[in-house]
């Protein structure tokens, strides 16, 4: 059971609500249970001292998450870049991705183990309290449905929106051809593919692996199809690359460049407890 737990799983889990929103919308999230492992559930002092330990790593969890995003972000444009100029090829890209996904899967592994000792010390008193806390949860988000799928479609909507910009800034200046841009707006379609799945996720299981965990039963394994998914973008953003001639694929990186140095000089300027990341950081 341990080699199967989820870094969604976890991200989900340890605190506020089972079913994680966006951070935007937490203040207005009228479904807040406290922790969902541990309200309402008498805890020996040994647990006491689990969920504790288990409340350090999840500060770092969120604190390294957002470091992990940055980094993870610049690497897959200097992939890009990479490719483009023809430095990368198409099995070093593949590598590189598992190493990536590889490290993240690592990196919170300590997390995954606290949780699963928290969890497995439980008696069936302790789990039936958890359970109940699970239905509590389902019920409120139940009753407040119309408020949780308007703030999905507001973030559908950021994300499209932003998607798009970048798309626009990626291709700035490289009068794609027909079949050009159809290469192109595949890469992108399968960009919001994915974020849609990553909602549907959130939203559909409502404790579903949790209760999987209580009952001692497996968890599905996600990180497989998570790199599957990130191969098969990778691949579509290499399949426009191909079709791009050299003076294209030089102002690419150029773009490439430029937006990164952009996003660079936001973060600098930015207020110190305004910059993305602080909020998270001091919860």
């Amino acid at each position: 059971m341990k080699n199967v737990i989820t870094i969604a799983l976890l991200s989900v889990m340890v605190g506020g609500t089972a079913f994680a929103n966006d951070a935007k919308d937490k203040g207005d999230n009228p479904c807040k249970s406290g922790k969902i492992l541990t309200n309402n559930v008498e805890l020996t002092e040994d647990q006491q001292a689990l969920a504790a330990d288990l409340k350090v790593q999840k500060k770092e969890f969120r604190e390294e998450r957002h470091e992990l995003k940055k980094s993870m972000t610049q690497q897959h444009r200097d992939i890009l870049i990479g490719y483009a100029s023809g430095e990368w090829s198409r099995t070093q890209v593949k590598r590189q991705i598992e190493t990536s996904q590889a490290e993240m899967i690592e990196r919170h592994g300590d997390m995954k183990d606290g949780l699963l000792a928290l969890i497995d010390s439980y008696d069936e008193d302790q789990k039936d309290q958890v359970r109940d806390n699970i239905d509590t949860t389902r019920q409120c988000m139940a009753d407040h449905q119309e408020l949780f799928e308007a703030q999905i479609a507001r973030k559908e909507a950021h994300i499209q929106k932003r998607m798009e910009k970048k798309g626009e800034l990626m291709i700035n200046g490289l009068e794609l051809t027909r079949n050009q841009r159809t290469a192109f707006d595949a890469w992108q379609q399968g960009q919001m593919e994915r974020f849609q799945k990553r909602v549907d996720a959130r939203f559909e299981g409502k404790g579903a692996h949790l209760e999987a965990l209580l009952d001692g039963k497996m968890v599905h394994n996600n990180h497989a199809d998570r790199t599957e998914d990130i191969h098969a973008q990778s691949g579509l953003m290499m399949d426009f690359v191909d079709t791009l001639d050299e003076d294209q694929r030089s102002q690419l990186v150029i773009n490439i460049e430029e937006m990164t140095e952009r996003a660079q000089q936001r973060a600098e300027k930015a207020p110190k407890g305004k910059r993305k990341g602080a909020g998270k950081q001091r919860r």
